[in-house]
């Protein structure tokens, strides 16, 4: 819902929002006009009113007092390339609600207490993500799975994308061991890859996610998948994953088969819980001595969450 305005009002917000776009319009002309744009933009008003919105003159001329509509503001924002904090101060300027698209404050420290509640409860190997693909916490079954002490990583590589294509780490390696696993390691990349785009459309022009993109940029070859697309809707998370793994240091080395799910603790996607499931009979047998039995109590408490 929108904040109603008055007829007496809109002249006034028109003119605020006016001001707004064109404090970030001549902003981003600044910064393009000694080096060049990777699409050639260079942020004019005759540009915006071309390429965003048709009748941006008329409102800068008073040919047109016609308050933008809220979509029209957001192809402004798109157009301007605005940050998230951008955004809403457009939306704002407009009379319109501003859009969160991720929890924050409060309501994330609750969801992520939730997360830490529901993952200890389910006997599976398992983790808490962020929609920054940022790694919260993980329990001892997934440790164990992968052999990966996540409290002892750095910070900056605790993270899904780290943990998927860093070879520092056991798992691009135990999941790249012949043909057929390195295809599912690879779908299983460019899913994520498109997914962590798609979740965070509204944030590529923050700083934290700039920043985010130069570090995974560093990372083995990550440049290469970045702009890769899933070959069909079928060919992603759907698919089952092939690990090698082990039941401790000393005992042989088994190819299993692990299906990844999502559970979601509030109405938003993120803070989420990663689980992964057995597929196949030596995969139930590890998780047997990983303590998360695949059978009878744990399906029912597994559907308990998911249905």
């Amino acid at each position: 819902m929108d904040v109603q305005l008055n007829l007496h009002s809109e002249p006034k917000v028109l003119k605020m929002l006016l001001g707004e776009i064109e404090t970030i319009r001549t902003s981003r002309w600044q910064q393009y006009r000694e080096e060049s744009h990777p699409m050639l933009k260079r942020f004019t008003q005759q540009e915006l009113n071309d390429e965003a919105y048709a009748t941006y003159k008329n409102l800068l001329t008073n040919r047109s007092r016609r308050l933008p509509s809220r979509e029209a503001v957001l192809a402004i924002s798109n157009y301007l390339e605005c940050t998230s904090s951008e955004r809403n101060d457009l939306l704002l300027a407009a009379g319109y609600l501003p859009e969160h698209h991720e929890l924050e404050g409060r309501s994330l420290k609750l969801a992520l207490e939730q997360s830490h509640l529901i993952m200890n409860a389910l006997p599976l190997p398992a983790f808490i993500a962020t929609h920054k693909f940022e790694i919260v916490e993980a329990n001892k079954a997934f440790c164990l799975l992968y052999e990966i002490p996540i409290e002892e990583l750095p910070p900056q590589h605790r993270s899904m994308i780290h943990l998927h294509f860093n070879s520092e780490y056991p798992i691009r390696s135990r999941s790249t061991f012949d043909a057929t696993a390195f295809q599912l390691w690879e779908s299983h990349a460019v899913y994520g890859i498109q997914t962590f785009k798609q979740n965070n459309i509204y944030s590529r022009y923050d700083a934290w996610y700039l920043s985010l993109i130069r570090q995974f940029n560093e990372i083995n070859d990550f440049k290469a998948y970045w702009s890769r697309k899933a070959p069909d809707s079928e060919s992603d998370i759907s698919q089952s994953k092939v690990v090698m793994a082990r039941m401790g240091e000393g005992n042989e080395w088994m190819p299993i088969r692990l299906r990844q799910i999502h559970i979601s603790v509030s109405s938003r996607m993120y803070p989420r819980i990663e689980a992964f499931l057995p597929e196949d009979e030596p995969a139930r047998k590890l998780f047997t001595w990983l303590g998360c039995p695949f059978e009878g109590i744990l399906q029912d408490k597994l559907k308990s969450y998911i249905c």
